[in-house]
């Protein structure tokens, strides 16, 4: 079985409410689906936070007690910086990226990325969309490994 990652978009009175309440994460993701937006970048996760040296992953508060593997929740501001931040890449960048890591990389998936680097740009699509969306409309985000 493969892991994800998966994000998704709340209003930032619901972000820091599941912050004071981790017992609200699990129901207002998996029960409720109370999010707005939604997306995952499937297993280019590994691959992407590397290239990326870590724009959109493992920001804001950590949750370990919620979902899966626990969640990181990601404030309206910091959701903004990291899509100004995403917003600043091209896709020969993204390539040049993959290039510098080499063949002998431990990533998660990587060979698959290797041999498709059309997904790996479709998945950082996602990403860069996921977060460009929340932030013009003033989202928080959750982001989760499943």
């Amino acid at each position: 079985m493969s892991m994800n990652i998966f994000f998704r978009a709340f209003t930032q009175p619901e972000i820091e409410a599941m912050v004071n309440d981790h017992s609200l994460i699990d129901q207002w993701v998996l029960e409720d689906e109370k999010y707005t937006l939604n997306t995952d970048v499937e297993t280019a996760w590994d691959v992407l936070a590397a290239i990326l040296d870590g724009v959109g992953f493992w920001i804001g508060v950590e949750v370990d007690d919620a979902l899966f593997n626990g969640c990181n929740l990601i404030s309206a501001a910091e959701v903004k910086v990291n899509a100004e931040k995403l917003a600043a890449w091209t896709h020969a960048q993204i390539m040049a990226g993959m290039s510098a890591l080499g063949d002998s990389s431990d990533l998660y998936h990587f060979e698959v990325f290797q041999d498709d680097d059309e997904y790996l740009l479709e998945q950082f699509d996602c990403l860069q969309s996921f977060y460009k969306q929340a932030a013009e409309q003033g989202l928080g985000a959750l982001s989760y490994a499943a």
